[in-house]
């Protein structure tokens, strides 16, 4: 983040959104789901065990925090904020492939609000006879 200060108007908006997103199973800050999804675009990028491709779209979804707190945030947060997510953001759609329309072309699925739900990853790992998501079509390249 850049090393503009934050007012107490901003830091009550981090607050509010971890507040208002916060379940039994997560409660963590904007820091702690920035540097998630973070960790899950590097994983992406090595490549993902296929032995847990069926869990690709539950650990996607470390995104969706970002996604409901954006408009929570005040707009100096946002604005100080932006270019990581864009960048991880940017560094995710490079590391992925657009899933198997379902009932959907790929530029209705680029469109949608939850952009990241509808792709796969590019790389896997693992052993190749672990069977991928017919969606993950065609198929990634396996690397050692």
């Amino acid at each position: 983040m850049e090393k503009e200060s934050l007012d107490a108007e901003d830091r009550a908006s981090i607050r509010l959104a971890a507040q208002r997103l916060s379940t039994p199973y997560d409660t963590g800050s904007l820091d702690d789901h920035m540097q998630g999804w973070a960790g899950f675009v590097a994983e992406v990028e090595e490549g993902i065990d296929a032995m847990w491709a069926w869990q690709f779209d539950n650990d996607a979804r470390a995104r969706d925090w970002l996604h409901d707190a954006w408009p929570i945030l005040t707009e100096r947060v946002r604005r100080l904020r932006q270019p990581e997510l864009d960048a991880l953001d940017e560094r995710f759609r490079a590391a992925t492939a657009p899933i198997k329309p379902l009932g959907m072309t790929p530029a209705e699925m680029a469109g949608r609000p939850q952009w990241w739900m509808y792709r796969y990853p590019l790389k896997v790992t693992g052993d190749p006879a672990d069977p991928l998501p017919a969606a993950w079509s065609p198929e990634p390249d396996r690397i050692e």
